[in-house]
């Protein structure tokens, strides 16, 4: 089969990218013909009008680090993900659409209520596959960013919801979220990155990701410099953080968590490849419990008994001793390859069907 791929390949994340990626590969060596659709409204893009209307020049220096990071990526988008044609709205979506026998809407935050709002400067319902498609439609692993869909967006989204024949989510709370919209046959399966081996991101990093020196790795994704700053506090050897190197690559993020004594993050995937890598972590949240977007980190860690790896910003002093506890990783990689089966019959069955 023909296989088209929409998700937010786009987005200046390592993360994103690599859930693509991974996702592609597994369809890939199932026999399939996969491609990612280039869909990616242009308001996303970085050029001149978007640096003075989001008013970027107030933060000269994080938007230099956001286009060296953003060239990085695409060096490996272009290397590794099979693209479409540049689509710049639903309707140029459902052009090319036409090409596919199936088409995947996920994994990541494609159903967030802000682009479903706002995504074409409008009600966009491109991830919703709310467009012409004979084909067959599926949902994997969609993360809609909140615990509580907001309501403006929900009496929106009850009407897009039922596009899909088949229905998974990441997260524990998605579930009721769909529920709430009318659909009960859903399925809470794990991110694409799990559908790889560990060899799948080993082999990206191009080299031994040994180093000389040991180090615990800091990456976050929001609030860096108060972390940074909270961190240096509780752990006084040796840090690494973000890409202080200077080097924005994909590869270059896995051979730094591949090589780390332990890492302290607030981001999804790179606790993915922490697990996928064997290397302790510990999650930072903004706000105390499972609410909002912490669930993906609690629905994940519960299933793999892992939840005393995360804390809220208020308790940062606890990191030292939590890294400084033994994972059994034989344990982890086995309920890791038990959650794997579950995405795999889910898509399995849903390509079948």
């Amino acid at each position: 089969m023909k296989i088209g791929i929409l998700t937010f390949h786009w987005a200046t994340n390592y993360g994103a990218v690599l859930q693509c990626y991974a996702l592609q590969s597994y369809l890939s060596q199932l026999g399939h013909e996969v491609s990612v659709i280039n869909y990616k409204p242009q308001q996303f893009d970085n050029g001149i009008c978007n640096f003075l209307r989001f008013r970027k020049f107030l933060h000269f220096g994080d938007f230099i680090r956001e286009l060296k990071k953003e060239h990085a990526i695409t060096k490996f988008r272009n290397v590794y993900l099979n693209q479409s044609v540049r689509c710049y709205d639903k309707n140029q979506v459902a052009k090319i659409a036409k090409e596919y026998d199936v088409i995947i809407a996920g994994s990541d935050q494609v159903l967030n209520p802000f682009f479903l709002l706002h995504g074409e400067r409008g009600l966009t319902p491109t991830y919703f596959l709310g467009f012409r498609f004979d084909g067959k439609k599926i949902a994997y692993a969609v993360s809609f960013g909140c615990t509580d869909y907001p309501k403006d967006a929900a009496e929106y989204a009850k009407g897009l919801i039922g596009n899909f024949e088949h229905m998974s989510v990441r997260e524990n709370s998605g579930v009721d979220i769909v529920s709430s919209w009318g659909v009960n046959a859903v399925s809470v399966v794990p991110d694409p990155t799990a559908l790889m081996p560990r060899e799948f991101y080993l082999r990206l990093m191009e080299q031994s990701c040994a180093s000389a020196q040991e180090y615990t790795y800091f990456f976050f994704i929001r609030n860096i410099k108060e972390r940074i700053s909270a961190l240096r506090k509780v752990i006084t050897s040796a840090i690494r953080w973000n890409n202080d190197d200077g080097n924005y690559s994909i590869e270059e993020w896995l051979r730094n968590i591949c090589a780390a004594r332990g890492i302290v993050t607030d981001s999804f995937h790179a606790m993915m490849m922490a697990l996928k890598l064997e290397v302790p972590f510990v999650v930072i949240t903004e706000q105390i419990g499972n609410v909002g977007m912490n669930d993906r980190f609690y629905s994940l860690l519960e299933r793999l008994h892992l939840l005393d790896r995360v804390v809220d910003k208020e308790h940062i002093g606890d990191v030292p001793l939590i890294l400084a506890k033994k994972i059994e990783w034989t344990k982890v990689r086995a309920l890791l390859e038990e959650y794997k089966s579950v995405g795999v019959d889910f898509l399995n069955k849903s390509l079948k069907d």
